[in-house]
């Protein structure tokens, strides 16, 4: 019965569902869940509840997404897990239409029409019903516990199944249930929100918290995806810092976390979250030394601990005896600094800015006297753009020693029909006073050497080619004086504006850098240590160039850590030691596009393929998922979905997971921290609203843990 009416509709079925209604044998899950309504019809996949309104106002409403149990009504403990997804039409839907037109025709709009009908009439036709995706089931064990399957092995005859909304008890059952492990010994969950099915859901209706298995981000492919001021920054924010309090409860299980900050919100205290996430050590009372690195292109007076992120471009001077390991740790940045050169010379197109930019300059793995003096000289000609370019030297003196034979010098010194003789001339006689000073030269001679080499090679009418020939003859290698490599260098100077075409690399650039800081940041991470990178004082190329740097230092730090424990296995090892976890915002400025060619072999795409193998996690955030490569997308296990206005990008996602359930309230509904969280652990997506990240001071405005109790409310 409802509301103490009968039902007397023509229906046998209306009749049966009422009458079920009414029975109160349930068990104890039974007992603590509301009664909601009955299953109509029900596949292996989808099923529809049938329920009056009396119900749903005694459950507080069913808002779309909202799960559901169906059970029998007595016996089994364990339920079918149901999600709403739509409104359904019973088969009396057209009867009840044509009531509902009749009550209003009677009422004249003078009255509410429904005053107008009889009261069994009333509750006949507020019985409607819903659409709902069947998730799988959850199974009774002996101990009083629940396993569940993504399945159905069975389903019931329908006027047997009865559908109860679950209470907060079972709410967090069913949001906080583990499906899966990442093989991590770690059983450690943190707070990030609560249940949030609706935008407009009141503050009585049910809610439990949601629990983050940091384990679930190790080793994996996380994305965050939602539109500008959705709350992404938020949302990393909380998961970063939940994955760094698991030394709070077991000071060992350090995991190196790493943050590529583009706004310098990470990095900087700021009003939204009090202390920026750089301080979270002080939540737990714990020393920046051993928890915490800032690296940044300039120093700033807020935080004097940070570390300066520049290179050396110029490296360090050749080693006196050729080893290749020496010669390749003395050129580690100024091969560091090359790339970012590359970078910022990607979109030249003249002959001789491109010869520059795109000759290898890797150092020779098995190179003879002769190749040595080559591979030198062109290294001399390289540093020596650099300084034309208005790079600071370094403190170092440049030498060509063993460079310039007296012969190169008496050919530039010959008499010749070229124009540019009186060029060549002064550049021979600079040659020449420095071979009568023990070598020793400055930048600005080396310029005007180089830049009248480039000429005397090229012209026809200068003496090289005389020179060359005799060169060749008496040459083991039989090359050219003026190899590819060196010729290709030197073209920069054909023009004065040549070195100008990269003068920004200054921005980067420091001769006193006596290290990579790649490794350094390596370094921290392997101590288990917070790291973040301020890039906002960055252009987007620089940015990408040293993010690029750095993650191919991590990741092949980790294939050689992965091969060193192959062959020397721990069985002590804490579980977290030497895993690492990279956090990107606005990756669609640091990854790859989709459609860009060979992005499989960059080191974006191998860290998601081999990342797990190599206990690297990998967390994106971006409001273009277009823009990720489907091969990231497809390796990736946990997902955090905002905010999407864009129908395309709302597309993208649809072929993951359940992710089509959630397409409207995805694209029309925008407050911030309302997300979609599907992560390793859980076998199906659940609505949330995230906490609102927060260090707060140790005062009545903060919990027990140091951050603010309250959530990022509707509108914030």
């Amino acid at each position: 019965m409802v509301q103490g009416s009968r039902i007397n509709g023509k229906d046998a079925i209306l009749d049966t569902l009422m009458e079920s209604a009414g029975q109160s044998s349930r068990s104890p899950f039974r007992e603590r869940a509301q009664f909601v309504g009955s299953v109509f019809t029900i596949s292996y996949s989808s099923a529809v509840v049938a329920m009056f309104d009396y119900h749903r106002e005694q459950a507080g409403g069913i808002p779309k997404n909202m799960f559901l149990m169906a059970a029998k009504e007595s016996g089994d403990e364990s339920f079918i897990l149901l999600r709403v997804q739509q409104e359904a039409r019973l088969p009396n839907a057209a009867a009840n239409e044509q009531t509902r037109q009749q009550g209003l025709e009677d009422s004249g709009n003078e009255e509410t029409w429904a005053n107008r009908l009889p009261a069994w009439m009333r509750d006949q036709i507020s019985l409607h019903a819903v659409e709902c995706s069947v998730l799988g089931t959850f199974i009774a064990q002996e101990d009083g516990s629940y396993r569940f399957a993504e399945d159905t092995d069975n389903y019931y005859a329908v006027h047997e199944l009865m559908v109860w909304k679950p209470d907060d008890w079972l709410l967090d059952l069913i949001v906080n249930h583990r499906h899966r492990t990442n093989e991590i010994a770690i059983n450690q969950t943190k707070k990030i929100g609560r249940t949030r099915f609706a935008a407009a859901e009141r503050e009585s209706a049910v809610k439990a918290d949601f629990r983050l298995n940091p384990t679930d981000i190790m080793k994996r492919r996380t994305v965050y995806l939602g539109m500008s001021r959705s709350g992404k920054s938020n949302g990393l924010k909380v998961v970063a810092e939940s994955v760094y309090r698991l030394r709070e409860s077991n000071p060992d299980c350090r995991v190196g976390q790493l943050i590529f900050d583009l706004n310098g919100e990470y990095a900087q205290d700021n009003p939204q979250d009090g202390k920026a996430l750089h301080r979270v050590y002080e939540a737990l009372n714990l020393s920046r030394d051993t928890e915490v690195e800032t690296y940044g292109l300039f120093p700033v007076p807020w935080d004097p601990a940070r570390k300066i992120m520049k290179l050396n471009f110029f490296g360090e001077p050749f080693p006196a005896q050729w080893d290749t390991a020496d010669v390749a740790a003395a050129l580690e940045q100024l091969l560091a600094g090359r790339e970012i050169i590359k970078e910022i010379m990607s979109q030249e197109t003249v002959r001789y800015t491109t010869a520059f930019r795109d000759i290898d300059i890797a150092v020779p793995a098995n190179a003879d006297a002769g190749g040595q003096v080559r591979y030198r000289r062109a290294i001399l000609a390289y540093q020596t753009a650099l300084a034309a370019a208005g790079l600071t030297p370094p403190t170092w003196q440049p030498s060509v020693a063993g460079l310039f034979s007296n012969a190169i010098i008496k050919a530039m010194a010959a008499g010749s029909s070229s124009e540019h003789q009186n060029r060549y001339y002064e550049a021979a006689a600079i040659l020449k006073r420095a071979k009568e000073n023990q070598n020793e030269i400055s930048w600005s001679q080396l310029s005007i050497v180089f830049s009248a080499l480039d000429q005397f090679v090229r012209d026809r009418k200068s003496s090289y080619d005389w020179f060359n020939e005799d060169y060749i003859v008496n040459s083991s290698s039989g090359e050219s004086w003026a190899d590819p490599r060196l010729s290709a260098i030197i073209r920069i100077f054909e023009s004065q504006n040549g070195p100008r075409t990269f003068q920004t690399a200054q921005e980067q650039h420091d001769p006193n850098a006596s290290s990579n800081f790649a490794d350094a940041v390596v370094e921290d991470l392997r101590q288990g240590k917070l790291v973040i990178i301020d890039q906002s004082s960055e252009a987007t190329e620089h940015n990408k160039a040293a993010a690029e740097r750095i993650m191919w230092r991590i990741f092949r730090s980790q294939q050689a850590l992965f091969n060193e424990r192959l062959t020397k296995p721990e069985a002590s090892r804490d579980p977290t030691d030497g895993h690492i976890l990279v956090y990107i915002e606005e990756a669609h400025n640091l990854l790859p596009r989709a459609n860009a060619r060979d992005n499989l072999s960059t080191v974006w795409a191998r860290a998601a393929k081999e990342g797990s193998k190599l206990n690297i996690g990998m967390v994106l955030a971006t409001q273009a998922p277009s823009s990720i490569m489907p091969e990231i997308l497809s390796e990736t296990d946990n997902w955090i979905l905002s905010y999407l206005n864009s129908e395309n990008e709302r597309r993208v996602i649809a072929g993951y997971f359940d992710f089509a359930d959630f397409l409207e309230q995805i694209g029309k509904v925008s407050e911030q921290g309302f997300v979609r969280i599907k992560t390793l652990s859980q076998a199906y997506t659940v609505p949330v609203q995230l906490d609102k990240f927060w260090l707060g001071e140790s005062d009545g405005d903060a919990d027990g843990n140091g951050r603010q109790a309250s959530k990022l409310s509707p509108g914030q």
